[in-house]
């Protein structure tokens, strides 16, 4: 049974989706945009460690239902569905305001956020450790997974 306590916040540009944004994303089958193979793998690990809801923070949450974006992680091989979106009404605001917003909503007892979204540089000290910054090119890589890991061993 999943832990309602605790929460992944997850972007998929620079998290999953590392094509540059010069380029045009290469398109799975399904006509989205493909994933970084190495960061979906990298996530399942994660996932399959830690015991927590994923919600997606991503700005590409408006454009599907989570009916859709649940079809096509399982496309992509992820082993988890999506709990939900970060609520929309924050939208258009910068990913700092929607994180903390959602944070402040929830109350999540333990919390971990893949994002490579600057403006998270502003968070507060005690949630912003909880941040693992990917880099937009990269993705969720070997060396973040890690990091990842040693952030959820803190959670209590």
């Amino acid at each position: 049974m999943k832990n309602h306590q605790n929460k992944i916040l997850l972007d998929l540009d620079g998290v999953l989706i590392t094509t540059p944004s010069w380029k045009p994303d290469n398109l799975h089958e399904d006509g989205y945009s493909d994933f970084n193979r190495e960061a979906v793998q990298n996530l399942n690990i994660l996932l399959s460690e830690v015991d927590a809801e994923l919600w997606l923070s991503s700005t590409r949450r408006l454009g599907k239902t989570l009916e859709e974006f649940n079809l096509i992680f399982s496309n992509r091989n992820i082993q988890q569905s999506i709990k939900g979106f970060l609520p929309a009404g924050t939208l258009g605001e910068n990913r700092l305001i929607e994180v903390e917003a959602f944070l402040d909503h929830e109350f999540p007892k333990n919390f971990l956020i893949l994002d490579d979204d600057t403006s998270l540089n502003e968070l507060e000290d005690y949630r912003k450790k909880f941040w693992v910054k990917t880099d937009r090119l990269i993705g969720f890589n070997e060396e973040k997974l890690r990091e990842a890991l040693v952030l959820v061993n803190q959670w209590t």
